[in-house]
């Protein structure tokens, strides 16, 4: 009896131990994702700028 609590104890620590873990990954996941956000936004800005400078040059 003793040993299946003490291996009950132990898988529930592993789970524990894998549920950090997941979070730990979709904290990064978010983290990415809002950095790559930034940086389309920034993209989309330079972009419309180069239109404008562009459209200077035509005719």
């Amino acid at each position: 009896m003793n040993r299946s609590v003490a291996e009950a104890a132990a898988g529930s620590g592993q789970i524990a131990a894998n549920i950090d873990g997941v979070a730990a990954a979709a904290k990064a996941t978010t983290e990415h994702v809002e950095a790559s956000k930034a940086a389309a936004d920034e993209l989309a800005q330079v972009s419309g700028r180069l239109q404008e400078l562009v459209g200077g040059f035509r005719f």
